[in-house]
């Protein structure tokens, strides 16, 4: 059976955030709808706790763009993530309107909840980590937790302004109508995404991407492509 990548995410300083369950209930249900039709899951996120919700990833090779989309929809909230890396299974006799946590069960929960569960709190001189991997195969987590670690210290230095200009240009793919939606000049776009480091993050996770689509995921179809 191919591995899967269970996700465990919780929101840092929920009690603050006015209308919390609101708003997180409509960023995870945009989530679900653009994850399942891009095919990396069948199921929608699942609330698993007032600050806490579950995913599941069919294709391990979309982690890193899960993660990126996560990060970008959330923002300026800040997340702990979570990731195991595994079989899963359909809980017997469950039909198929149930909630992703009461429908499937598996290594790849245990495995995210160990990981969330081993969150490394910051040491001298490094940023916080808030996110972690977990595998059966201690080298292909080790892989992914160091390209993760550096990817994280770099999202944690980037400012609203530099988000601003980076979802618009998500968005629409073009510098020249980012500086229009924002009255500046392009050279501004263009400083703002360098400033960010946007290129270097992307350019480490599609490399992320691939480490899981290939060799150290032997489990997975390797047919897949980093999804655009």
């Amino acid at each position: 059976m191919p591995d899967r990548i269970a996700l465990i995410a919780d929101v840092a300083d929920s009690r603050r955030i006015a209308d919390f369950s609101a708003r997180r209930d409509r960023l995870l249900a945009e989530l679900s709808e653009r994850h399942r039709h891009s095919g990396w899951t069948q199921f929608d996120y699942a609330v698993t706790a007032w600050d806490e919700f579950q995913g599941l990833i069919d294709r391990p090779e979309a982690l890193p763009r899960v993660i990126w989309e996560l990060w970008r929809t959330f923002h300026p909230w800040s997340l702990r993530l979570a990731a195991g890396i595994g079989a899963v299974e359909r809980v017997a006799g469950a039909d198929a309107d149930v909630p992703l946590n009461q429908a499937v069960t598996g290594d790849a929960f245990y495995r995210a909840r160990e990981a969330l569960d081993r969150l490394d709190a910051p040491r001298h001189g490094m940023s916080r980590v808030r996110l972690r991997v977990g595998a059966s195969d201690d080298t292909r987590a080790a892989a992914c937790n160091g390209i993760l670690r550096l990817v994280d210290a770099l999202v944690q230095d980037i400012t609203d302004r530099q988000w601003q200009v980076i979802e618009r240009y998500e968005r629409t793919g073009k510098q020249t109508e980012v500086a229009a939606e924002l009255d500046v000049a392009e050279s501004t776009v263009s400083r703002s995404l360098a400033s960010a480091r946007y290129w270097e993050l992307q350019a480490s996770l599609r490399d992320l991407g691939e480490l899981l689509a290939g060799p150290l995921g032997h489990t997975v179809a390797s047919s897949g492509t980093e999804p655009d």
